[in-house]
């Protein structure tokens, strides 16, 4: 059977599918090959100093986004279930298909609009196509690469794995060359002597370099339910983005430093990279590309309750289709109001699933009917308050506000209704779970058990 048939959503990934943490972590890595990571690099040099840069790299990857990743990747691991699926035991099946679901679709199409416009740009580059004046030309070029990106993921995770480990180098290339092309240009006095008048705060820095990730928080699962729950690996597979985004991140600033430029291709044009390294930004873009059209999906399914490989895959495709056209229409002139709207909404909602994984339904999965408006108004509450400390009181992180309020109201909520007025939400299980559901994992002594 191909690897298509065997890659479903609701079914738990078994035991004989789980793989080494470097696996996951690799895909994790390309999370970060992505372009408004550079981006954000780059705007956060118009603002800062690079020792200032890397401080707040150091805390908004290694400190907060590591932790949330971690903890998203175990819930992946522990059900092995995809994060839309993980989502029906605390939102219930009809919330989570239709507002989990449907912010993960939205989120992960404009990703990949975002991406594929990008490599549009790039491509008429290296053939010399000017694409704000020959926007015909740029639009078939985008439509191909779109199509392109796409096509591991349809097939499956397998592929998606072997595409990275070719992508990964890729990228490694590519910021190398930008830090040589930069060094050439500026100088290694002019980079760590840019001191610019800075336009935000440092809590400013940190919330745009959570902006870029904190989806991660949501998708997570995705790709960690093929691997072991162990908190060794769940803490090792972060490893891939922390590393990867470190290094992006720093490479945005360092290549935008004297030029004062965010967009990626416009910065390797002044920079004078030749056209290979138009290709290689190609090549490099595709693994946050496959992770963008597999988890549009992994979610598509689940909103429609396709439990079947060929089923993921027409809707991997027919969502990737629809993030092609987002390039189309010019979603990468609002890509930083994208990422402010991703660091609002999301972390709520992981939020509600940490505390009910973790608090209500210590450590199952349970497949809960319905719709649980304790946990609507918990995200309500979160984006609310993420919102207000975003724009109207600026204060401290908001996408860990966001999370940390979301919580609080969930697991509060949950405890006076279980008091109050019970229902089947809480209940740690359901009569119709069955062992069979549950993911084979191998303890430390060697020994088979279930979740």
């Amino acid at each position: 059977m191909s690897n298509m048939d065997n890659d479903t959503v609701f079914t738990p990934v078994p035991e004989s599918e789980r793989s080494h943490w470097l696996g996951p972590a690799t895909v994790f890595g390309g999370l970060e090959f992505a372009v408004p990571v550079i981006m954000v690099g780059a705007t956060l040099a118009g603002s800062f100093g690079l020792l200032e840069v890397f401080f707040i790299l150091l805390v908004g990857l290694v400190v907060v986004q590591w932790i949330g990743n971690a903890l998203q990747g175990y819930l992946g691991a522990k059900t092995g279930r995809p994060a839309s699926v993980i989502a029906r035991t605390s939102f219930g099946a009809i919330q989570a298909r239709f507002i989990v679901g449907l912010a993960l679709v939205v989120l992960n199409m404009g990703w990949f609009g975002i991406n594929t416009a990008t490599a549009g740009n790039a491509i008429s580059a290296v053939v010399g196509i000017d694409y704000n004046e020959r926007w015909l030309i740029w639009s078939v070029l985008t439509l191909i690469a779109g199509v392109i990106f796409s096509l591991p993921a349809v097939i499956g995770y397998s592929s998606m794995k072997w595409t990275d480990y070719f992508a990964v180098p890729a990228g490694l290339i590519l910021i190398g060359s930008g830090v040589y092309f930069a060094l050439s240009t500026t100088g290694w006095e002019g980079i760590f002597s840019w001191n610019p008048d800075s336009s935000m705060t440092i809590y400013g820095g940190i919330s745009l370099v959570l902006g870029a990730n904190v989806a991660q928080w949501l998708i997570a699962s995705d790709y960690t339910r093929y691997s072991r729950p162990t908190i060794k690996d769940q803490s090792l597979i972060p490893l891939g983005i922390v590393v990867i985004g470190l290094f992006f991140f720093f490479t945005g600033a360092v290549m935008s430093v004297g030029i004062g430029e965010a967009d990626i291709v416009n910065v390797m044009q002044e920079l004078g990279f030749p056209f290979w390294g138009f290709i290689i930004l190609f090549v490099a873009l595709w693994t946050s590309q496959l992770v963008a059209s597999y988890s549009i999906g992994l979610a598509a399914a689940n909103m429609f309750n396709i439990n079947s490989g060929k089923g993921r895959a027409i809707l991997t495709l027919i969502g990737s289709l629809f993030g092609v056209l987002l390039a189309l229409i010019g979603i990468l002139n609002f890509f930083q109001a994208f990422l402010i709207i991703l660091a609002v909404i999301y972390p709520a909602i992981a939020g509600i699933m940490f505390a009910d994984f973790f608090f209500i339904r210590k450590q199952t999965w349970v497949d809960k009917q319905g719709w649980n408006w304790i946990a609507t108004l918990s995200m309500v509450i979160g984006v609310g308050v993420g919102y207000l400390t975003q724009y109207t009181f600026p204060i401290g992180i908001p996408a860990i506000q966001s999370l940390l309020i979301s919580m609080v109201v969930y697991i509060a909520a949950m405890k006076i209704q279980a008091k109050i007025k019970p229902n089947h939400f809480s209940e740690l299980s359901n009569s119709f779970e069955k062992e069979i559901d549950k993911p084979v994992y191998i303890t430390k002594t060697g020994e088979k058990g279930r979740h």
